[in-house]
């Protein structure tokens, strides 16, 4: 699993904005239509741009070492032909682009962390379920019970109903916290129609608290028999950044 803390990601994306608003740059630099003798003028400045963004993310992802490039050893723009200035310009964009790969990675790699839980719930919840449930701790014990069974440790890898916090005057405990994706679980029971519209309403309620702590949120929703249209309920839900929504029948 990742080691990055929800302060790191959300630097990480920053350093991608950055770094793509800076591909951008020096794209339109090689290819506006200005006399080569002054179109490249601002290499310099550019690569003292992708040194600093290049050493941002050194520190945020904890390991590997950026391409840098040798600043010092660049004369003024003055003082540099025009081929030598587009030769620098190519250089801190391939740099650039390799950079942006790094960057991408690393947001992949949590996003298919979340994506794998996800499907490993959806997928294996009903199979440890034998009656039908009465109360939503029947399925967080056996939400915990395949978590374990996969190898997880708790207080590690995983958590349950800790992380305390207020929003609004109300307190909120999450069901499970998954601390190095930053990352919280909740479970809802379905079992009467005339409930749908009241979890689908503390699902929103949820959405707007959980997301002022946790980077990501995961909702399994166990269905008796109440869920007609999952498409429908799903869309709506997931339309929110950072939310993924699933639904177990029993």
């Amino acid at each position: 699993m990742s080691n990055l803390s929800m302060m790191e990601l959300i630097e990480i994306k920053t350093l991608l904005l950055q770094a793509k608003a800076l591909e951008k740059t020096i794209d339109d630099i090689l290819n506006r239509d200005v006399a080569e003798h002054s179109r490249y003028t601002s290499f310099k400045d550019m690569a003292l741009v992708y040194n600093n963004l290049a050493n941002r993310a050194k520190t945020v992802m904890k390991f590997g070492n950026f391409y840098l490039l040798n600043t010092d050893g660049m004369k003024s723009p003055g003082n540099t032909v025009w081929p030598d200035a587009k030769n620098i310009l190519e250089s801190v964009l391939m740099s650039t682009r390799f950079l942006i790969v790094s960057l991408e990675s690393q947001i992949d790699f949590v996003s298919e962390e979340i994506e794998n839980i996800g499907n490993f719930l959806k997928t294996k919840l009903r199979n440890v379920i034998f009656d039908i449930p009465t109360k939503e701790k029947d399925i967080q014990n056996a939400i915990e019970n395949l978590f374990i069974g996969r190898g997880f440790n708790k207080g590690i890898d995983y958590d349950r109903e800790t992380g305390k916090f207020n929003y609004s005057g109300r307190e909120y405990i999450p069901d499970f916290i998954i601390p190095k994706l930053r990352m919280c679980i909740e479970v809802k029971l379905l079992k009467e129609s005339s409930k749908k519209s009241k979890i689908i309403e503390e699902i929103n309620a949820d959405i707007t608290a959980y997301l002022k702590n946790y980077e990501s949120i995961l909702f399994v929703v166990y269905d008796i028999g109440i869920i007609r249209d999952e498409v429908e309920i799903s869309r709506d839900i997931e339309n929110h950044d950072g939310i993924k929504l699933i639904i177990v029948k029993h």
